[in-house]
């Protein structure tokens, strides 16, 4: 598998996937899923799949590279439907009925493939036995956008004020709730300056 090196500090596990996708909101977005042994090495690095379980994946992808392909492709258009939702929320644009649909789909499936099991004094979800397949990740990644959607956490997804397309999401933990960029090392800085330049500039006109 690939040894690629992912970020995971957006709060929810969906859209740390949906940020798969560098400058999602561009022109030329960047991918950095590029395939199959990319998404294995995205889902042990999430902590979906463990070693074991990625290495079991990969050895069945290159005996079933069809079906391995498949389940790549299933995975982005899922993370694509997801970033389109959330984005459209942040901006109070209509959510796609067709996005939707497709989160649906792989929310079904993966409900079928779940199952409750006791955990100490409580339970807790579990994959099945066979549940072990090549959708496994764009399962659980489906899984945790229905569950942030129905959840009191939805009303702080962000997404990247930059305007040149950051397109990252996130959950603004931020004490007044007005966190606007990815980061302030980064787009923030970015737009300061820009304000700044702005404003110097119209001090001297």
């Amino acid at each position: 598998m690939s040894e690629v090196s992912f970020e995971f500090d957006a709060g929810d596990l969906c859209l740390d996937f949906a940020n798969t996708s560098n400058w999602h909101a561009s022109e030329h977005p960047e991918e950095s899923l590029h395939n199959y042994s990319d998404l294995l090495s995205w889902g042990e690095a999430a902590g979906i799949l463990s070693a074991e379980s990625a290495d079991r994946l990969w050895q069945k992808a290159l005996e079933q590279p069809e079906q391995a392909q498949r389940a790549y492709q299933a995975a982005i258009l899922t993370r694509e439907a997801i970033y389109r939702i959330f984005s459209n929320r942040y901006a109070g644009s209509p959510v796609s009925e067709e996005d939707l649909a497709k989160l649906n789909v792989l929310v079904h499936e993966a409900i079928s493939h779940r199952q409750l099991v006791p955990n100490d004094d409580a339970f807790k979800w579990e994959w099945k036995p066979d549940g072990r397949e090549p959708n496994l990740i764009a399962w659980e990644v489906a899984f945790a956008a229905a569950e942030l959607l129905t959840s009191e956490k939805v009303v702080w997804v962000r997404e990247c004020e930059d305007d040149r397309g950051c397109g990252f999401l996130f959950i603004d933990s931020s004490k007044n709730h007005s966190r606007r960029w990815c980061s302030m090392e980064s787009c923030g800085n970015r737009a300061k300056a820009r304000r700044h330049y702005s404003r110097t500039k119209s001090e001297k006109e």
